[in-house]
């Protein structure tokens, strides 16, 4: 964990103090700041000193966001090497101090004039890569640890779409031919809240969420479990539905039969808009078959239009006032059913949900899956697979003491830079 937390100001310069805490080799820090304020520079800058304080170069891991930000570091960095070589003396110790807080010593002097060539005689150059490329050198020098094929390829991103839609295409095919019942059932719901026209964009948008999707999935122990917690979450239960719950919601059991029949013969006496209710609540509650349209109807008295999405309000007034200062039973009568309406549609809501994420999920499990065995028929890994499997790996208990071990041998220092970016697998 870092041991100094260090914010740079607007102007990207640090105080004097400051700056030499986040740069002294024997302190963990982390910096703050806004961007272009120069945290890259002090990154540099913290290897500089690391590399001036006898640290070999191999021992010391950059990591990066992108390879553009890689090569900039790299390029930094040997830049200032490069001009330490032909600085003549007093040059040279005014830069060094500024990197150290203090004069240089002879022995600094010395390993300054030798850096550059050390660093370019390092064997496979110095560690400055993006942590994509940090977990793809570690799943290659442990392959088997890892379970993995030692002669995995990495696929690119025009592949991996290529890929993709051929999982789509199969995932797809399954579903229409009946084949796999599950997915015929999921792609019916999914179709039921989606226009063709936008099925494509909802399956490129699963395929873009993949590692989200299965870090989700992995969390729960698999599709079902994962559709429980939904359901645990929405306070849904697992046998509940849409329709069960307006089979019930709609029963002569859920209404006050009479306090609304009271309500509707006050309301006919009442003005035009009064009686007009009144005859909406006399028609549903004495109808032998009250479906969704009828209910729509009915639900109208109580409840503004706006009752698809967003918030369910009561409308204003739900009687005349001058009916309501005569009858204010009526008023409270028709307040409670209303609020019965809004509890109804709350939990309705809920259930569309957890029923249309439930088809989501055993469709995007479907898709993963097989995209997966399209990686797998040709020993391919993509970009989320690097991550996944390299936290696999440093997890397994078998081989993960081992896998440390060999890797604190030879590491001595991690940087990180835009560490604000990295996803949760990858600081995992």
């Amino acid at each position: 964990m870092p041991g100094a937390v260090t914010q740079i100001s607007e102007t990207g310069r640090l105080a004097n103090a400051s700056q030499r805490e986040v740069i002294d080799p024997n302190v963990s820090a982390w910096v703050s700041a806004s961007a272009g304020t120069g945290k890259t520079k002090v990154l540099t800058e913290r290897v500089l000193s690391l590399l001036l304080s006898g640290c070999p170069p191999q021992r010391i891991l950059c990591l990066t966001f992108t390879k553009a930000a890689a090569a900039e570091m790299e390029s930094r960095i040997f830049e200032y090497l490069g001009d330490w070589v032909i600085l003549d003396n007093e040059e040279l110790e005014n830069r060094l101090s500024k990197i150290l807080g203090m004069p240089p010593e002879r022995n600094h002097m010395i390993r300054a004039r030798r850096l550059f060539a050390q660093v370019l005689e390092t064997p496979g150059g110095m560690h400055i890569e993006t942590i994509h490329a940090f977990c793809q050198s570690l799943l290659r020098r442990f392959p088997l640890e890892a379970q993995m094929s030692p002669h995995f390829t990495l696929v690119d991103d025009r592949d991996a779409d290529e890929l993709l839609e051929a999982a789509k295409a199969q995932i797809l095919a399954a579903a229409r031919s009946g084949e796999n019942n599950e997915l015929a059932d999921a792609l019916k719901e999914i179709t039921r809240h989606l226009h063709e026209t936008g099925f494509p964009a909802l399956l490129t948008s699963l395929a873009s969420s993949r590692g989200r999707l299965r870090r989700l999935l992995t969390r729960h122990n698999g599709v079902a479990e994962t559709i429980t917690a939904t359901r645990d979450l929405l306070g849904v239960g697992e046998t509940t539905t849409p329709e069960s719950l307006f089979t019930a919601a709609a029963s002569d059991d859920a209404h006050d039969l009479l306090g609304l029949k009271l309500a509707a013969e006050i309301l006919s006496r009442g003005a035009k808009t009064d009686k007009e209710n009144g005859l909406k609540i006399l028609t549903w509650i004495d109808s032998a078959d009250r479906d969704i349209f009828a209910f729509e109807n009915y639900a109208g008295v109580f409840l503004t239009a706006k009752r698809g999405s967003g918030p369910i309000e009561i409308r204003k007034r739900l009687i005349t006032k001058k009916l309501a200062e005569d009858h204010p039973d009526v008023s409270k009568i028709l307040a409670q059913e209303a609020d019965r309406l809004v509890r109804f549609l709350l939990k309705k809501r809920a259930a569309v949900t957890a029923q249309a994420t439930a088809a989501l999920l055993q469709f995007g499990n479907a898709l993963l899956e097989a995209y997966q065995m399209q990686k797998d028929a040709r020993a391919l890994i993509d970009y989320d697979d690097l991550i996944l499997e390299a936290g696999r790996l440093l997890k397994r208990r078998d081989v993960a003491p081992w896998v440390l071990y060999k890797l604190d041998e030879g590491l001595d220092h991690i940087l990180v830079d835009e560490a604000q970016d990295i996803s949760p697998d990858q600081w995992e």
